[in-house]
């Protein structure tokens, strides 16, 4: 493959891992009302729930960074996108709000990092 069609195919995956990113950060707000019928949550548990994601995020971010700088990003993405994936399907099987708490923080945790290592991929010559 020459060296400038890989460099499309970089740009497509981090546009497409940006895009799924933020769809994946917002897509429970849209969810909340169904999840707290079924779980029987109030508004304030669904807050701290909103709140646990991006607690962990914040948290997360630096260090993700971070593990970016001695892993190599492409290495830190994959797991990223894995531990994402993982739980993205986790958050359907929550039980209560203690479980749904839970996989949203370790959720965020899991997600952090992701648009350093993107932009430390670029740096290193990922689309060269």
């Amino acid at each position: 493959m020459k060296p400038h069609a890989r460099a499309y195919i970089v740009i497509v995956f981090a546009i497409t891992l940006a895009i799924l990113s933020y769809i994946d950060r917002v897509a429970i707000s849209q969810a909340a009302r169904p999840i707290s019928q079924d779980l029987h949550l109030s508004k304030s548990q669904m807050g701290l729930i909103f709140g646990a994601f991006g607690i962990s995020y914040a948290l997360f971010e630096i260090p993700s960074g971070w593990l970016g700088d001695a892993m190599g990003p492409r290495r830190v993405l994959v797991r990223i996108v894995l531990w994402w994936s993982s739980f993205t399907a986790l958050t359907g099987a929550a039980w209560n709000y203690g479980s749904l708490w839970v996989i949203r923080f370790l959720f965020g945790m899991g997600e952090a990092g992701c648009f350093p290592n993107l932009t430390k991929a670029f740096s290193c010559g990922a689309v060269e």
